[in-house]
């Protein structure tokens, strides 16, 4: 989102209120007028594109401590959360929940990382959140390493393996290999966000853009160019750089490896393992 809108010296948008300025009354500024419930401007005092705006979305699924009925989605409710956000005003930062038409949508991108690394950032930005909230005590118990991740893992998964046992909405043969993966929470919710997310987008009929976050490492201004092809942008500013991501391979066993390999090529549709297998070769 930083680099394409540096680059383009545009703004981008967000689903996410927080993340914005404000115009002069302090008030969020839609990108639609008659939209008042997002996508939100992230940068109002800057331009529009022309043609298409990258604009931020998490979707659904994406809890961490949770169990099966709330991170099990369907398309109708991922779909939901794809246009889902949060409106804010500069004297109240109280987030509103608020929704729009997923219809705005014109493209999509979709982007693609590790899952192994991607599921220990997410270790790491629960850590910077509590941090921001000074739990000190959490923090001790779940230390930045190797050794507070897997804590970390276990605890979350014990919390909620009764309730996996329990529903209706998860094959036996997925509770088994659940037993072999830390944090195979976390495993499920990967590969059912791509299924998701490739569903709501042939859904809306978009053309889309297959990104694997890996390519910003080798091959990084290649991927930047084709970003902006996509998105119909020039690239007129400076170009931010890119700093990459650890690899975290080595928080896992190679039986654990192995284990989530076999859980998500079982949870992932055929289009979804097409796009993920290279993380296990």
């Amino acid at each position: 989102m930083k680099l394409v809108g540096h680059a383009s010296n545009r703004t981008v948008a967000t689903n996410y209120g927080l993340e914005c300025g404000f115009d002069e009354k302090g008030e969020l500024v839609p990108l639609y007028p008659d939209s008042p419930n997002g996508p939100f401007l992230n940068h109002p005092e800057k331009g529009l594109p022309d043609n298409y705006i990258l604009t931020k979305t998490h979707c659904g699924g994406r809890c961490n401590d949770c169990g099966p009925s709330a991170y099990i989605e369907t398309k109708e409710s991922f779909m939901f959360m794809c246009s889902n956000g949060a409106r804010v005003t500069s004297w109240n930062s109280t987030k509103v929940n608020v929704n729009y038409d997923p219809k705005l949508a014109q493209r999509a991108i979709h982007l693609v990382r590790n899952p192994f690394n991607n599921i220990v950032s997410n270790f790491h930005l629960e850590r910077h959140e509590k941090s921001k909230k000074k739990r000190s005590e959490w923090l001790d118990k779940y230390s930045n390493d190797s050794e507070g991740f897997r804590r970390w893992c276990h605890d979350i998964d014990t919390k909620y393996a009764k309730e996996e046992r329990a529903s209706r909405l998860i094959p036996s043969k997925v509770i088994e290999i659940f037993q072999l993966v830390p944090c195979h929470k976390a495993f499920y919710a990967f590969a059912q966000w791509h299924n998701l997310a490739i569903r709501a987008i042939d859904d809306l009929g978009l053309p889309s853009l297959l990104v694997y976050y890996e390519k910003y490492e080798t091959d990084f201004n290649g991927t930047v160019d084709e970003i902006f092809h996509f998105l119909e942008l020039s690239n007129v500013g400076d170009i931010t750089q890119f700093i990459a991501g650890k690899d975290y391979m080595g928080y896992f066993s190679t039986s654990e490896v192995e284990a989530a390999r076999d859980l998500m090529e079982l949870i992932s549709d055929r289009q979804t393992w097409d796009i993920i297998q290279r993380y296990f070769e």
